[in-house]
């Protein structure tokens, strides 16, 4: 009998939620997505990588930096993916004093290059931001705590009002090649603005979204809530990359 949806979220949130949330799964073809990406560099580290836990699970510590860029991509993705801006925690949060009790993030939201954005849509300017959080705060809560976030089913689907409606649509070939050719003809990204500190983001931040979708998503972690999803679109050739679920 052939497996409906609904058995096929059911499935995927069990396998997903006994590997603790983290998706691990390769999707079962090749396909590109526009997406929010999210990136990590550990204390000291002068490079991105690919976040292996969604913000809703992840929690950064002092020193770290975070990252979040939106652009074509893979399940995999690519270290030319990441976020123009490197993760830089002494130019961002060096001016933020260390506080008892409380934990410094750097942040980098890169909207990305105006030939991927969404039809009828203008990426904003990217932006860094050093953020003062409980200790326990996610990565989810950090964010947060400095744009507007969209969801849809777990999924985070615009930062700050961008995109204004899209979430994660899967990309012929074709046209991702196309957009990624426009993209690399562009002239260089302006450098983020000069970097701000955001209000505190306590871990409560995150449960107070006012969105019955979001609230319900940073409580299941972002994970319980979006595999189901995601196990349902890799099935049926929508797999979404960038682990930003949880």
């Amino acid at each position: 009998m052939r497996p409906t949806r609904t058995s096929l979220r059911v499935t995927g949130a069990l396998a997903l939620v006994t590997m603790a949330g983290v998706l691990v799964a390769a999707p079962a073809q090749a396909a590109a997505y526009r997406y929010w990406t999210y990136w990590q560099a550990p204390v000291g580290a002068s490079t991105w990588a690919f976040a292996t836990q969604g913000p809703g699970t992840s929690v950064p510590v002092d020193g770290d930096v975070e990252g979040w860029a939106f652009g074509i991509t893979t399940a995999s993705a690519d270290p030319d993916d990441a976020p123009a801006a490197l993760p830089d925690f002494a130019l961002i949060c060096g001016g933020t004093p260390a506080e008892p009790d409380r934990k410094r993030v750097a942040l980098v939201i890169d909207p990305g290059p105006a030939a991927v954005a969404p039809e009828g849509d203008t990426p904003p300017a990217p932006s860094t931001v050093c953020v003062v959080a409980a200790p326990d705060a996610t990565g989810y809560a950090i964010l947060r705590s400095v744009a507007e976030i969209r969801t849809e089913a777990g999924l985070i689907c615009g930062v700050g009002g961008y995109p204004t409606t899209e979430c994660a649509p899967v990309l012929a070939d074709a046209e991702a090649q196309a957009l990624l050719a426009a993209a690399s003809a562009e002239p260089a990204a302006t450098p983020p603005s000069a970097p701000t500190t955001a209000a505190e983001a306590d871990s409560a931040s995150a449960t107070d979204s006012g969105s019955p979708a979001a609230t319900l998503a940073v409580v299941g972690g972002l994970a319980l809530v979006g595999v189901g999803v995601l196990a349902w679109r890799r099935t049926s050739g929508r797999r979404v990359s960038g682990r930003n679920d949880g």
